[in-house]
């Protein structure tokens, strides 16, 4: 997003909506000088009527770290009172880490996307897409059930960090073999119950085929501009009574569910492959941009 940009990302601006860190001032008696807390990024008014049925991620005036305000790549970062009430603000268990603590964002939105494609007990799940997402989408599918898990990449460095981190039954080298019939294969024929695209080089009229009848599909990344615009055949939604849903962001609860997820064992952390200071940004950027390893975390100088 830094280096490409996004469609909610307003300039200038100090990124970084994966935030974990250590309280140093306090004006409310929850928290007090120490405390190491885990930043849900969504500031919601909470009395709009998206807010007050719920839906925070639609709230008329919403505010976003590192999107509309400024965020995490910083020394310090103040937290607004409007962020502490609405349940922004989460103490990290003893038993996570900072860096773990920071990969409870990412995770919520792998939770808010499968809880709308209702990922269940017994159903086949293919993830397109083995960058960090991808991987956390399989933790999910693997804690909402899901019987199997497949995910394709193509990129030839991911691959084996796939194959190492990921919880796939078949990790598929999309560059080599060819996903229908492999989906085909593991599927007996039927196709699989929910497709999850992490991955923005995706083609939908590709994907639409690989579910089965009632199958749901996730658009949990947005697409490049050609992707995005690409034709599909509506028909296949019509007469297989298939589901397409978007899932962007995540809500405060699905953020603190996805803290408690970590903190009763889920590995967040054997995504973390590099770490730099705050003053190498932009090598940690171009590491993960260029597929070099999985997630790099920032450590802000005590």
């Amino acid at each position: 997003m830094v280096l490409t940009g996004h469609q909610g990302l307003v300039y200038p601006r100090v990124p970084g909506h994966e935030i974990a860190g250590v309280v140093c001032e306090s004006r409310n008696r929850a928290f007090n000088i120490g405390d190491r807390v885990q930043i849900y990024p969504g500031i919601n008014c909470g009395y709009c009527a998206a807010c007050l049925r719920g839906d925070t991620r639609r709230c008329a005036s919403l505010k976003t770290l590192g999107f509309s305000e400024d965020g995490g790549f910083s020394e310090y970062l103040p937290v607004t009172d409007t962020s502490v009430l609405s349940g922004g603000v989460n103490l990290i268990p003893q038993n996570i880490t900072d860096e773990e603590a920071a990969l409870t964002e990412p995770l919520a939105s792998c939770i808010n996307a499968q809880e709308k494609t209702r990922v269940k007990r017994g159903d086949t799940v293919l993830i397109i897409g083995g960058g960090p997402l991808g991987l956390l989408n399989s933790f999910i599918a693997r804690k909402m059930g899901a019987e199997k898990v497949l995910i394709s990449e193509r990129n030839e460095k991911r691959l084996a960090l796939v194959k190492e981190h990921g919880r796939a039954d078949r990790v598929i080298d999309a560059g080599l073999e060819r996903l229908p019939k492999i989906v085909s294969d593991e599927t007996g024929g039927q196709g699989t119950d929910v497709v999850i695209l992490a991955s923005n080089h995706s083609n939908i009229s590709n994907v639409l085929p690989l579910l089965t009848a009632g199958g749901r599909l996730s658009l949990f990344s947005s697409l490049s501009r050609e992707s995005a615009a690409t034709w599909f055949d509506v028909n296949h939604l019509h007469y297989r009574e298939l589901e397409v849903s978007g899932a962007f962001g995540s809500t405060a609860a699905q953020n603190a569910a996805a803290l408690k997820m970590i903190g009763e064992g889920l590995p967040v952390g054997a995504l973390v492959t590099k770490r730099v200071g705050l003053e190498e940004i932009m090598d940690g950027i171009r590491y993960t941009s260029d597929c070099e390893g999985l997630k790099a975390v920032i450590h802000h100088r005590q």
